[in-house]
């Protein structure tokens, strides 16, 4: 196969290949369960050659031992277990996998989930608080791999993985937070946290536009003024300063602006007007046909820290960003 091929070519003899060829473009479940099996078995093994080496106390409570089966994997055990592997998991050379990496095993396992009927949601169920801060610790600090000849390698972690394991969409108050916040640094380019901060109800503005020759023909757009508070008062608002999401109506369920909408239709009444807050608290039960979904408390900066660092390891946002640059660039 072409790929294996051009793992094994010598740098120097060959002109780069593109690492794309190298790269998954969608979630192998299974790749998930195997490395959480390899990762269970050698836990297992160092916790009885430990339990062997120490002398028995009276009474003592049973070895801990982790499942290799995900299904039947407690909560608590998964989520220890989730939590140990961010930095304890190894490939198949026995080498720390990168983080990007390490994010789409998790994603991976996320799949393996939901296809065998289990609900968890690893990346936002409270159960899983202290996973989703460990993963951040190994996410937070990435920087891009560069091949020996200076070829940037992209993400391992596609936005269509995203949609494809349920993270991405209106499945849960969470996961609607997250779209969100991926469009928003997608087309707004909110990158940082106190980016996002600054986000705003009252600074998203709603545009419908026709089409001057079919004027049934109209669409939609929601818009985030990009220069706020740099631009003079007084001074002319040009269409340049402001970015930009659009309908995509070949997709409804991934279209910015119809889960935007289904977003405030599920935001209490109270806050739509507020000048100083976007990104709510989701209520931690709700029924998918519950009113509202949302508390009128911003989520903390911590939280959206740890969102947006998910976010901003996605080949495609990295893509977008990376555009963004070269063009203020020139």
């Amino acid at each position: 196969a072409q790929t294996v091929q051009v793992a094994e070519v010598e740098p120097q003899s060959q002109p780069q290949p593109s690492p794309e060829l190298l790269l998954p473009n969608s979630l192998k479940p299974e790749e998930g369960l195997e490395v959480w099996k390899n990762w269970a078995q050698t836990k297992n093994a160092e916790l009885e050659k430990d339990a062997q080496n120490r002398l028995a106390p009276i009474g003592r409570r049973q070895l801990l031992r982790f499942q290799e089966d995900l299904i039947s994997s407690a909560v608590a055990e998964l989520n220890y277990g989730l939590c140990l592997m961010t930095r304890e998991a190894r490939n198949g050379e026995g080498e720390p996998y990168d983080p990007d990496v390490l994010y789409y095993i998790f994603l991976c396992i996320q799949k393996y989930l939901f296809e065998n009927g289990r609900v968890d949601d690893i990346f936002s169920d409270l159960y899983y608080v202290r996973f989703t801060e460990w993963l951040h610790e190994v996410l937070k600090d990435i920087q891009p791999r560069v091949t020996p000849l200076g070829y940037v390698l992209p993400s391992h972690v596609t936005e269509e993985m995203l949609w494809e394991c349920k993270q991405l969409g209106a499945h849960s108050p969470s996961t609607l937070l997250t779209t969100l916040m991926f469009f928003n640094t997608k087309y707004f380019l909110l990158k940082t946290v106190d980016q996002h901060m600054k986000l705003a109800f009252s600074k998203v503005l709603r545009q419908t536009k026709k089409n001057p020759s079919n004027p049934k023909d109209k669409s939609t757009s929601i818009r985030y003024l990009k220069a706020l508070g740099i631009h003079q008062t007084g001074q002319k608002v040009t269409d340049d300063m402001y970015a930009e999401q659009t309908e995509n109506p070949e997709n409804p369920l991934r279209c910015p602006i119809k889960l935007y909408d289904f977003y405030l239709f599920k935001c209490p009444q109270s806050v739509k007007g507020r000048n100083d807050t976007f990104y709510l608290t989701p209520e931690p039960v709700v029924a998918p046909n519950s009113p509202i979904w949302y508390s009128v408390q911003p989520i903390s900066r911590e939280q959206m820290g740890q969102m947006l660092t998910r976010i901003l390891v996605i080949r495609e946002i990295q893509e977008a960003i990376a555009v963004a640059n070269a063009s203020t660039m020139h």
